[in-house]
């Protein structure tokens, strides 16, 4: 029994060494959660300026210059903002709201340059409302796309392959992206309603009309139009 005891004693003690490293750990964990949460409340206050610009930036900036987006940001939007007060991060980054390290990162590995011109094109291409129309002649963009769509079932075509309309209308069914090659000097006028997301249909049943076919609209579809030159 007294040997019982004793083993008994020595694994409560372990228990509570074990358990004094722990509270102690959490000492130190809540000072970090501490910083943390008074850094979110600052951010809370800076949301309203950051989304107002990163909306904007997703509305409005696509199609320029990364030094055309960077001067309307600084010397427009945030001053404009400044002026009326409005809270903001300093500085302000887009990347900051609308991505973060580890999609970076996955973007990346999959091809995707880490410069930040890249890095907003690649926010663009994936968060922007619209389809993105991928300006591409270093095929940058292209490579990205496959190795970024690869595991969805990426269907590829052109204007000029003969069953491109009967894939397009398959991966609008099912959800798959979609990539248009070359369409430097035309766009398919067929496929308007395809790039307006002219999506019609009560909640139950979503279409979209092709040519003179209504075809059931999975909201997973993606479509990349890419021109080759700049």
């Amino acid at each position: 029994d007294q040997q019982a005891l004793q083993e008994e004693a020595e694994i409560m003690e372990r228990r509570l060494i074990a358990a004094d490293k722990l509270i102690s750990g959490l000492g130190s964990e809540k000072v970090r959660w501490s910083e943390e949460l008074e850094e979110l409340k600052k951010r809370r206050v800076r949301l309203l300026g950051d989304c107002l610009i990163s909306a904007a930036f997703l509305s409005y900036l696509g199609a320029f210059s990364y030094d055309f987006r960077a001067d309307l940001i600084r010397a427009e939007w945030e001053r404009d903002l400044t002026e009326r007060t409005v809270p903001r991060s300093e500085p302000f980054k887009v990347e900051n709201l609308l991505t973060n390290d580890v999609e970076i990162s996955r973007w990346n590995s999959e091809g995707l340059p880490p410069d930040e011109l890249s890095v907003q094109n690649g926010i663009l291409t994936t968060n922007a409302s619209r389809f993105p129309l991928c300006i591409d002649p270093q095929e940058q963009a292209l490579n990205w796309i496959r190795k970024k769509e690869a595991n969805n079932n990426l269907k590829v075509c052109t204007f000029n392959d003969s069953d491109f309309l009967k894939q397009l209308e398959l991966a609008i069914k099912y959800g798959f992206p979609f990539l248009f090659k070359d369409v430097d000097e035309y766009i398919d006028p067929v496929i308007d309603n395809i790039l307006e997301k002219n999506v019609k249909g009560p909640a139950n049943r979503r279409f979209v009309v092709l040519g003179d076919k209504e075809v059931d609209y999975d909201p997973n579809f993606k479509l990349y139009p890419k021109i080759g030159r700049a």
